[in-house]
C-alpha cells in the first residue's frame, strides 16, 4: 500500500467532500447480499478493520479505501446503518432514527450525491404538525392554549406552545449564540455544565415551566443532562438552519427511505461488510490487533476504527485495558433514551373526538404521532413516542407487554383510539444491544471532565462515532467523527 501525501489527499477532499463551518432487515439489504461465511478473512491481515456499519464506520472505510488501505467492516447486527433505520414494512416508511439531512451536512450531501441517490422535501417536519395537548389530565386544544389557566408562562410567552418549550426556552440568550461550533468545549463554558433544570431556574423559569419542558427531554431527564447539552444542540440547530439547499429549503430526506444511503455506503467498498459479527473483544500486540466476535470468529488487523457507541464500549475486552480519563468515559457517559410504539391505523380515531390527529400529553406515552402519507393511496400508521427517564421502564417488558400499556394509557386519555389500532412493531434504540439509546447526551461536569478526551486513540484502535464529533451532530456529527478517525490513520499511523 502507498500512502497518499497530504497535498494528494487534500486535493481529492476538495474535489470530493465539501468542508463544514433502527421494519424487516433482511427488506432492507435484499440490493445486496451481505451476509458472508463467519470465517471468511479470519487469516487475513488487514490494513484497518472498521467495527460498526453506522455512518461513522462507513464514512471511515470509505475515505480510507478511497486513499489506498485495504479495509473490512465489521457489524454486530444483522442489517446495514446503525441508528439510520427506515421502517420498510411500516406504511409511508418512517424513520425510526437519524430522520432529516440538514443543509449544512456537507459530508453526507456529497456521499448522497456521489452515490447517486436522490433527495426530496419532507412534506412536514415533526415539531411543525399541529397538536393536541393532554395536560395534568384535561384535554387542551392549541388554540386555547394562550389563554388557558394550567398555561404557566406569562406575557408574549403564553403564546408559545407546550412541544415548543424546550427547543425555545432553552435556546433563548444561548451564550453559544454567534460563536463556532466547537465552541461548546471551551474554558468559557465550563459554566454551563451544570444540571439543566438548575440553569433555567436561574433564568427565570418557574418549575412548572420546567416540568413540562422534561416531558421530550431526550436524555436521562433534565435534572441529569448538562445545560451545555442542550445548549450545543439548539445551537447546531439553529447554525444548520441558516443553511439552505438551493430550493431555500433547510431540511430534505433521502427519497427510498435515508437507510438506503449506509447500504449503499456499504456496496461501494471492496469487501462486504460481514454481518452478525459482535465484537466482544481487542488484543494489541503493538504490531497488530487481533479482533475476537461473539460467534468465535477473530479477524486481524494493523489498525482498527471502533464506532462501537460509548455505552456499548463498557461491556467490551480490551488488551491491554483502556485506564484512567478514557476508562471513566466508557463507564459513566450514556446516551438518550427512547420508545416508539408503531401502530396501523384502522380507523380515524380523530375523526371519531374532533381534534387534532397528533397527541403531546404530560402522561406516561408522552406523544402520538400520525405519519404524514408520502401518497394519497398510503395506509395510515401512527406512533407512540417516549423518551427519557419515563421509557426505562419498558426494559422490563416484552413487546406484546409494550403494547399492551401502551394501548391502555392512550385508551384513558383518548377513549376514541381504542379498537382502531393494529399493532406493528416496536423500536428502540435503547432496547438493541448494540446501540444503547438514540445519541450521547452529557450529564453535568462530564463536559468539562471527559469533553476533549473522546478522540483519543488507544494504541492501534482508533474510535469514531456521533460521541466523538466536535463541531457537529447526528448524522452529519457521525460523518465527521468517522472522517476525522481516518484521516488519523493517513497521517499519523
Amino acid at each position: 500500500m502507498i500512502k497518499p501525501t497530504r497535498r494528494q489527499f487534500l486535493s481529492t477532499l476538495a474535489a470530493g467532500t465539501l468542508v463544514a463551518g433502527c421494519g424487516n432487515p433482511e427488506s432492507i439489504n435484499k440490493s445486496k447480499s451481505l451476509v458472508s461465511n463467519i470465517h471468511q478473512h479470519t487469516d487475513k491481515i488487514f490494513d484497518v478493520i472498521i467495527i460498526g456499519a453506522g455512518l461513522s464506520g462507513l464514512m471511515a472505510a470509505m475515505t480510507l479505501e478511497e486513499n489506498g488501505y485495504k479495509v473490512l467492516v465489521l457489524e454486530g447486527r444483522n442489517r446495514i446503518g446503525g441508528r439510520v433505520y427506515t421502517l420498510m414494512d411500516v406504511p409511508g416508511k418512517p424513520e425510526a432514527a437519524g430522520e432529516y439531512i440538514g443543509a449544512n451536512y456537507a459530508r453526507m450531501i456529497n456521499t448522497i450525491k456521489k452515490l447517486g441517490l436522490d433527495m426530496y422535501n419532507p412534506e412536514s417536519n415533526g415539531i411543525d404538525r399541529p397538536w393536541m395537548y393532554h395536560i395534568n389530565g384535561q384535554n387542551i386544544d392549541a388554540k386555547s392554549w394562550e389563554s388557558h389557566a394550567l398555561n404557566p408562562l406569562e406575557g408574549e410567552d403564553r403564546q408559545l406552545l407546550p412541544h415548543r418549550y424546550l427547543s425555545r426556552l432553552s435556546n433563548r440568550d444561548n451564550p453559544l449564540a454567534d460563536k463556532p461550533l466547537n465552541a461548546w468545549l471551551t474554558k468559557e463554558m465550563h459554566q454551563y455544565d451544570i444540571p439543566h433544570d438548575q440553569y433555567l431556574r436561574a433564568k427565570g423559569l418557574n418549575e412548572e415551566t420546567i416540568r413540562l419542558m422534561n416531558v421530550v427531554i431526550h436524555s436521562g431527564g433534565i435534572e441529569n443532562t448538562s445545560a451545555i447539552n442542550e445548549l450545543r444542540r439548539y445551537h447546531v440547530m439553529d447554525w444548520n438552519s441558516k443553511m439552505a439547499f438551493p430550493d431555500g429549503k433547510s431540511w430534505k430526506m433521502v427519497r427510498g427511505g435515508n437507510s438506503l444511503l449506509p447500504i449503499k455506503m456499504a456496496e461501494s467498498l471492496d469487501n462486504e461488510v460481514l454481518l452478525n459479527k459482535t465484537v466482544v473483544g481487542f488484543s494489541d500486540n503493538g504490531n497488530q490487533v487481533d479482533i475476537q466476535c461473539a460467534d468465535t470468529s477473530r479477524y486481524k488487523a494493523k489498525q482498527v476504527v471502533c464506532s462501537i457507541p460509548i455505552s456499548v464500549l463498557r461491556n467490551v475486552i480490551f488488551e491491554p485495558s483502556i485506564k484512567g480519563i478514557q476508562k471513566e468515559a466508557i463507564d459513566q457517559i450514556d446516551y438518550g433514551l427512547s420508545m416508539q410504539a408503531h401502530f396501523l391505523v384502522k380507523e380515524a380515531f380523530w375523526e371519531k373526538d374532533g381534534n387534532d390527529p397528533n397527541m403531546w400529553t404530560d402522561s406516561p406515552i408522552e406523544r402520538l404521532g400520525v405519519r404524514t402519507k408520502k401518497h394519497k393511496d398510503d395506509p395510515e400508521s401512527c406512533v407512540v413516542f417516549v423518551n427519557g427517564p419515563e421509557s426505562l421502564k419498558f426494559r422490563l417488558m416484552s413487546d406484546e407487554q409494550v403494547f399492551d400499556y401502551v394501548e391502555a394509557e392512550l385508551a384513558k386519555i383518548r377513549p376514541s383510539t381504542k379498537g382502531t389500532l393494529e399493532r406493528l412493531m416496536i423500536q428502540s434504540c435503547e432496547r438493541d444491544i448494540h446501540g444503547a439509546g438514540d445519541w450521547v447526551y452529557w450529564q453535568p461536569g462530564q463536559v468539562k471532565k471527559f469533553g476533549n478526551n473522546m478522540r483519543h486513540k488507544h494504541g492501534n484502535i482508533h474510535f469514531c462515532g456521533e460521541h466523538t464529533a466536535i463541531m457537529e451532530r447526528g448524522m452529519e456529527g457521525a460523518f465527521e467523527s468517522g472522517e476525522r478517525a481516518a484521516l488519523d490513520i493517513i497521517f499519523n499511523s
